[in-house]
């Protein structure tokens, strides 16, 4: 019994920091000015790319179109989204060896679609490759307890800025 009531104690104790964590004005997702991770992710990307312009917490659905499309059985991996050049890169931290691995990459100029779904307060990027592959990204913020809406629409303003600035030519006319 008094296992019991250690355990209740506890739970009681997580869930009072989580609550006390989302009424504290969660944090945004933006680890940008964060130099220890930016200069982490750099280090990750290949030679010649250039700097992150963004880096934030993510979680990376593969194969997932927004919310129509998850559900429990859904295949997710937490880590960091990062805008380098003309490309999203996603990685993952790897603690044994303290460093991001390199998990996936997407041409942004390349994608057919680039749109932000949303479920209540909820948001996700959804970026639709030109290879009909779609991966959704739910940006996090500090206490990985809510998404991050304002962080994932201004990213979706960003990439939709960089296809407008560098359109892609039709592939019919080269």
């Amino acid at each position: 019994m008094e296992r019991a009531g250690s355990v209740l104690s506890r739970l009681g104790l997580a869930i009072g920091v989580a609550f006390a964590s989302l009424g504290a004005g969660c944090e945004s997702s933006d680890l940008s000015k964060k130099a220890d991770i930016t200069s982490g992710v750099a280090e990750c990307l290949p030679p010649g790319t250039p700097d992150p312009t963004v880096v934030v917490r993510a979680i990376w659905f593969p194969n997932v179109d927004g919310f129509g499309s998850t559900d429990s059985e859904s295949v997710h991996v937490t880590g960091v989204l990062a805008l380098a050049g003309k490309n999203v890169w996603f990685m993952g931290w790897n603690d044994p060896e303290h460093h991001f691995d390199m998990l996936h990459v997407i041409a942004v100029l390349q994608a057919e679609k680039v749109t932000v779904a949303r479920l209540g307060p909820t948001a996700m990027l959804v970026i639709r490759s030109g290879n009909d592959s779609v991966d959704s990204f739910e940006l996090m913020n500090e206490s990985r307890l809510g998404s991050d809406s304002q962080a994932t629409q201004d990213l979706c303003d960003r990439l939709q800025a960089l296809r407008l600035k560098n359109p892609e030519p039709d592939p019919g006319s080269r």
